[in-house]
């Protein structure tokens, strides 16, 4: 039996074989309950409780033991009155005395549960932290190193339970999908009992930390959205209440120390990337009239004390330093895109070309992470699509990180210039009187990393590399869903790329949803999204002519676009946490708000074709110093200036007379220097910085990518 069975189940059974028949309560003392010593009656267990109890029940069968014997000691508390008779006194002292020696016995029954359980063999230990390492170290969490497992024997166990629920997914066991997602739910709940107890009765280590950032991350990964909130939380206020989120020790460096900052950077990471969306109460300004404010980082204030110091990187096989710190720090932005996008989808948002806006602060930040963004981690440097297979294979600590940076940062540009978000409600447009130049920019800037995402997917496919992180499949939604609407371009040849894309994107989820349920998830929503998409209007009368307008389900589109969102009705996860009647049915009325179809119109036309083949830009801004010139040179460069220009004229005077400018005149270079950039002066030209410095000099650069 599972362990998600309900706690009915369990009880009964937990019950002898006599109370059963009878559908009586059974208070399951072992060898012999309380009802039947009472009727003086034989008690028996059945053998299927003691397969069951060892198999999935142990931790949980003593939580349950445990609020037995609370309920006693309530009821012996009650009854001791001090009124109470002579009989009375005496059957109170004798259940005080049996509930604190069933007490005192706790710990000793807490350390045989282990063997009740059945541990995985060793074998199978070392193989789960094998792949565990090979598949989930620092992608994305960094909780571990491999010095920590030199030997497997005296692992804490909700660490083995911890690390098995994350490797499972990697391995290439028999079984079906079911048969995985059950076992590494077991898994997760097992962990998830043994820290509980560990809470219960303080004692909480680093191991139970460790260990509660695995379950929450494999439960978001199983697609228990909200499971994984409550353990994000709790995990997150077990950290400041060990002060782990203050550093202590500046300057210095042990194993222990590091272990706590990667403790503290790797729960920081899940808040920011699958943790819930944080609303801010407002109710100074008017008690009566509670508002929920959006959190806006630009206006906060340093406080007096540091966060943990950023942990030290050894052993790597990547020459070029860590790349994992600044993962974090984009997870942190993607935080903000998220927020962005609630403020949006409540309607009430700040326009995007405003200072003020949140699409405007985005933006900065972005600008700002990419100027600071190391060359070594570049495209260009790095030179992913050279790699062979088998080289990324052996360095997946740096190559995970890296993709994530690169499917982020392109979602961040394409989901802030996402149409969607300005054209969803049909008298949006009219309200808020978009400019065209911000229409035009935000497309192009869509496509362009829209078409990036796309072209990492045919990498990662030529490559044969397995993705580790779930929530990349997230972000390729997003772009699906952008690409949808250039399937109705005006544009031909953007429309039927468009298509292509769209293909790609939902193949690529769905060998994702192979291995995680939350791409499962996921892909039934972008499917069911492009059906509904490409669907012909009941209103429509000419089905001969090429559609223009694509259908948008909205509550379909917020449901994919608002990830960490619990406002959505068909984000039912939450559900498996309470009683079914704990619920209020969803008003009509909010539920025919959110169900509408919005058809749009694509007007748009590419400037030019986005080429991701060179790479784009990914080198940083270069700059030197330049050397003092003598008057004899100066008056060189001088003559050198003059003389450039004359043949501007000239070639511009000689095309005017022709009729037509001639294309090589935007190409123009001096003769001598097209070839060979080092010679020119980045004085001389304020667009020399964003060239491809190892490509001819031709007046256009490429964009688009880290």
């Amino acid at each position: 039996m599972s362990l998600s069975t309900s706690r009915i189940s369990k009880r009964s059974h937990q019950a002898c074989e006599n109370c059963r028949r009878k559908k009586t309560r059974c208070p399951g003392e072992r060898p012999a309950c309380s009802t039947c010593t009472r009727l003086s009656q034989s008690c028996q267990y059945s053998r299927n409780y003691d397969l069951w109890e060892g198999i999935a029940g142990g931790e949980s069968a003593w939580i349950d033991r445990l609020q037995q014997l609370e309920e006693k000691m309530n009821l012996v508390l009650e009854r001791s009155t001090s009124n109470c008779s002579p009989d009375t006194r005496e059957l109170s002292a004798t259940g005080d005395h049996h509930v604190m020696s069933t007490a005192s016995n706790f710990d000793e029954r807490i350390k045989s549960a282990s063997t009740m359980i059945e541990l995985p063999a060793q074998d199978q230990i070392k193989n789960h932290v094998a792949l565990y390492f090979q598949y989930c170290h620092q992608q994305p969490l960094w909780l571990f190193e491999p010095d920590d497992f030199v030997t497997t024997t005296n692992l804490p166990d909700e660490v083995v339970h911890g690390i098995s629920c994350l490797a499972l997914r990697h391995s290439r066991r028999q079984g079906s999908d079911t048969e995985t997602d059950q076992l590494c739910r077991q898994y997760t709940e097992l962990a998830h009992g043994l820290i509980n107890l560990r809470i219960t009765r303080g004692t909480v280590n680093m191991s139970t930390m460790q260990a509660l950032c695995c379950i929450a991350l494999a439960e978001y990964v199983a697609n228990d959205t909200h499971l994984a909130w409550v353990h994000i939380g709790l995990v997150t206020n077990l950290i400041k209440c060990g002060n782990i989120d203050i550093e202590q020790h500046g300057g210095k460096s042990t194993p222990n120390l590091e272990a706590r900052r990667k403790l503290f950077w790797s729960v920081s990471f899940l808040n920011q990337q699958f943790g819930p969306r944080c609303l801010s109460l407002d109710i100074l300004q008017d008690v009566q009239r509670p508002r929920y404010m959006t959190l806006n980082n630009d206006n906060s204030s340093e406080m007096g004390v540091a966060p943990p110091q950023i942990p030290l990187e050894s052993g790597s096989l990547s020459p070029r330093g860590s790349i994992w710190i600044y993962m974090v720090q984009l997870g942190s932005l993607w935080r903000e895109v998220q927020h962005y996008i609630s403020h949006c989808a409540s309607g009430h948002f700040t326009p995007p070309w405003s200072v003020r806006s949140g699409y405007t602060m985005i933006g900065a930040h972005l600008m700002d992470l990419e100027t600071n963004f190391p060359t070594t981690h570049r495209w260009d440097s790095v030179k992913f699509y050279e790699r062979s297979a088998n080289e990324l294979q052996r360095d997946r600590g740096y190559w995970s990180p890296w993709l994530y940076l690169q499917f982020t940062y392109h979602a961040v540009h394409s989901v802030i210039n996402h149409p969607f978000l300005y054209s969803w409600r049909p008298q949006q447009s009219a309200q808020l009187s978009v400019p065209n130049t911000f229409w035009k920019t935000s497309s192009e800037l869509a496509l362009i990393h829209t078409t990036w995402t796309v072209r990492l997917i045919d990498l990662l496919v030529e490559k044969d590399y397995q993705l580790s992180d779930p929530s990349i499949g997230h972000l390729v939604a997003i772009a699906l869903t952008i690409q949808l609407y250039y399937c109705r371009a005006a544009d031909p040849t953007v429309s039927a790329s468009a298509q292509q894309k769209v293909e790609k994107c939902v193949d690529f989820l769905g060998h994702l949803a192979e291995k995680w349920p939350m791409s499962r998830a996921i892909h039934k929503k972008v499917r069911m999204l492009v059906q509904s998409a490409f669907a012909v209007s009941p209103g429509s009368t000419n089905t001969r002519m090429p559609r223009r307008t694509i259908s948008i389900d909205t509550a379909l589109m917020w449901d994919i676009l608002l990830q960490t969102s619990s406002q959505q009705h068909s984000n039912t996860a939450g559900k498996r946490l309470f009683e079914p009647s704990f619920f209020e049915p969803p008003n009509d009325r909010s539920l025919q708000a959110d169900n509408v179809t919005v058809e749009t119109e694509m007007f748009h036309h590419p400037l030019r074709p986005v080429d991701t083949l060179d790479g784009g830009q990914a080198l940083p801004p270069y700059s030197s110093t330049v050397p003092n010139r003598l008057s004899s040179e100066s008056q060189e460069s001088e003559n050198w200036r003059n003389d450039a220009l004359s043949s501007i004229n000239a070639s511009v005077d000689d095309a005017l007379v022709q009729g037509s400018l001639s294309g090589t005149v935007c190409g123009w270079s001096p003769q001598g220097l097209q070839n060979d950039v080092s010679y020119m002066n980045v004085t001389r030209d304020p667009f020399f910085q964003f060239q491809d410095q190892d490509r001819p000099y031709l007046g256009t650069w490429e964009i688009g990518n880290l």
